[in-house]
């Protein structure tokens, strides 16, 4: 295969990639925001199910499955982006360069913002009535 339609076809990846991935996002805001509202009207109702879930995703299944086409044919043709493999270098783990305490410091700021997020939110109820009902299940109390 020559490089315009290698390109070409991991451009038609990329762009696949692309869209189901805004698709999914749209699709998740969504089903949130509607279950957001039927919470509010009823506070025992289900946010997520498997029927809504299921029945939001049909629509986005060709994509995904055209997606998983591409990049099986792109494994059989040995379709590789070149200079994706360049330039990469080995992690170090004993030394940790500057750079790498900044990326370590903003995750766990981010990571600590989403936690005090959820506490407020009333996540953090919903996962230790979810932690106590598996806990006494698995004792044979529930």
């Amino acid at each position: 295969m020559d490089q315009g339609r290698k390109k070409v076809f991991l451009i038609v990846q990329c762009v696949l990639c692309i869209l189901i991935t805004l698709l999914l996002v749209i699709t998740v805001i969504n089903i949130y925001r509607e279950g957001l509202a039927a919470k509010a009207e009823d506070p025992l109702a289900w946010i997520f199910s498997r029927e809504i879930v299921a029945e939001r995703l049909t629509p986005i299944l060709p994509l995904i499955f055209a997606l998983i086409g591409t990049t099986a044919a792109g494994l059989i043709m040995d379709v590789k982006d070149e200079k994706a493999l360049k330039g990469v270098k080995p992690v170090r783990i004993n030394n940790v360069s500057k750079d790498g305490k900044a990326v370590f410091a903003i995750v766990l700021i981010v990571a600590v913002c989403f936690i005090v997020a959820g506490v407020f939110n009333g996540s953090a109820k919903d996962v230790l009535g979810k932690a106590i009902n598996i806990c006494t299940e698995c004792v044979g109390l529930g």
